[in-house]
């Protein structure tokens, strides 16, 4: 191997591509990546073993080869580079990073050890327009679970029908679900790990290029996305997915227009005092007012209110704090609807002028 390429741009491949590298790896190699010249660049290669994330970088190649060097100690070191060019060569098993005086020597593992990815076909892949793409995706991602004790919610479900795809993502605690109008070619019924999404979505706002990202499926029972130069490969999960539908609620009792910034800002406000009580703020519907209220014996009590359009019965009910800043954060819009049916019962949230997106979280109950 022996290629050379600006200090620029390899250093910003290095900085995405190791989010993929695992902290601590089933496999020693997993803690390097993979370098391979060839005729037209480097393409630099890492994976956790569920997800293999790929990046060609243009270069000047002398020289083609493939090899493994640590991932920490290759990012570092590049990073600490002025802006020159960088030339990487090989000799006598040893990987030579040089650029404008600064030189490294660094030992190399055989390319042979590292996990083979599958093919990405394109036959087996379709464009879809990446903004929307993300969109719909930064919309769910954040009601994942995380816990790997139920490896079924740490995915997003995604269902293709009628011209038009949904995706969902619920933790057991609330749920997302969003519908628009792509076809996700293959992948109808699949459910894709949310960490894997969110990495596709972190590629697609770095990329300020592409208008389109590429969407399929690769190998066995893997799903494959193309954004600009990088290629991210990820298995799906295999399982069934539980029945959300049954959650949704169908009726509710009261209806209130809220406008999303003053609701933002007084859960924020109510989420220091609530820090205290399990994060448990209140909400108090009544007379065209909200009162946003949390309560902790240690912090003290604190209530904001808010006007909003209210129809129906009215009611209390509460939520986790941290689950209702979540949802605040990721909505789009100025305002939005909130459904509530007394304080036992979900809690919904919808666009006020559409009906692709909807969020339920689960309430908290309280004695009064």
């Amino acid at each position: 191997m022996n290629i050379k390429l600006l200090q620029e741009n390899i250093s910003r491949a290095l900085t995405h591509i190791t989010r993929v590298v695992p902290s601590k790896p089933q496999l020693p190699v997993l803690q390097n990546l993979k370098l391979t010249a060839t005729t037209e660049g480097l393409e630099i290669t890492a994976t956790n073993m569920e997800t293999t994330e790929t990046i060609w970088v243009g270069g000047k190649v002398e020289k083609e080869g493939s090899v493994c060097v640590s991932a920490r100690v290759l990012f570092e070191f590049v990073a600490s580079l002025p802006p020159d060019t960088v030339h990487l060569y090989m000799r006598e098993e040893q990987l030579y990073v040089s650029c404008a005086g600064f030189e490294a020597e660094l030992p190399t593992v055989s390319a042979s050890e590292f996990p083979s990815p599958p093919a990405l076909l394109p036959k087996e892949t379709g464009s879809v327009d990446k903004e929307m793409f993300t969109s719909a995706l930064s919309s769910v991602l954040f009601a994942a679970a995380t816990d790997e004790g139920r490896p079924m919610l740490t995915g997003v479900k995604v269902i293709e029908d009628d011209g038009k795809t949904t995706f969902v993502a619920t933790d057991g605690y609330r749920l997302s679900l969003c519908k628009v109008p792509l076809l996700i070619n293959k992948l109808s019924g699949a459910i894709i790990p949310a960490k894997a999404l969110l990495e596709v979505v972190k590629l697609s706002g770095e990329d300020k290029t592409e208008k389109m990202i590429q969407v399929g499926v690769a190998g066995e029972h893997q799903a494959g996305f193309v954004v600009g130069e990088t290629t991210l490969l990820t298995r799906l999960l295999d399982g069934e997915y539980p029945g959300f539908e049954r959650i949704i609620p169908k009726s509710f009792t009261t209806r209130a227009l809220i406008e999303k910034e003053g609701l933002l800002r007084a859960v924020r406000s109510a989420a220091i005092f609530a820090r205290d009580n399990a994060n448990i703020i209140k909400l108090t519907l009544d007379k065209q007012r909200i009162i946003v209220s949390a309560n902790a014996a240690q912090t003290g009590k604190n209530s904001i209110e808010l006007s909003a359009k209210i129809d129906g019965d009215g009611g209390e009910i509460a939520f986790n704090s941290r689950f209702l800043l979540d949802f605040l954060t990721n909505f789009p819009e100025d305002e939005f609807l909130f459904e509530m049916t007394g304080s036992l019962n979900s809690g919904v949230f919808k666009p006020a002028k559409s009906d692709n997106y909807l969020h339920i979280i689960m309430p908290v109950r309280v004695t009064s």
